[in-house]
């Protein structure tokens, strides 16, 4: 299911509509050790067609390269609001004082 997410660039707003197959492809580029193109392709892929031309040239240099600060400023709220919707992460569970005591004798 695709989410609508509404960021304003300068004075306009811009409508994103993310899906988890698309949030994914991003991360796992990020995890390659890639950020600001798969950042960028996201976007570009997933705002509103007819404001499609508009983002890019708010995001794109003259080179044709991705403005990175403001591609990555985009990406930190779409992933914050892309996320809101998720349970808060589960906290670790305490271990029990003789797992502790173990532990602890066993680096000894």
């Amino acid at each position: 299911m695709a989410q609508l997410i509404e960021i304003t660039i300068g004075d306009t707003d811009f409508e994103f509509k993310v899906t988890d197959k698309e949030y994914n492809k991003f991360v796992d580029a990020m995890a390659k050790g890639q950020t600001v193109l798969p950042a960028y392709n996201l976007l570009s892929s997933t705002v509103k067609s007819e404001q499609h031309s508009k983002l890019k040239a708010l995001m794109v240099n003259e080179d044709s390269q991705p403005k990175a600060k403001l591609v990555m400023d985009v990406m930190g709220i779409l992933t914050d609001e892309f996320s809101s919707d998720l349970p808060t992460v589960v906290k670790l569970r305490r271990r029990s004082g003789t797992a502790s005591t173990e532990t602890a004798s066993s680096n000894s």
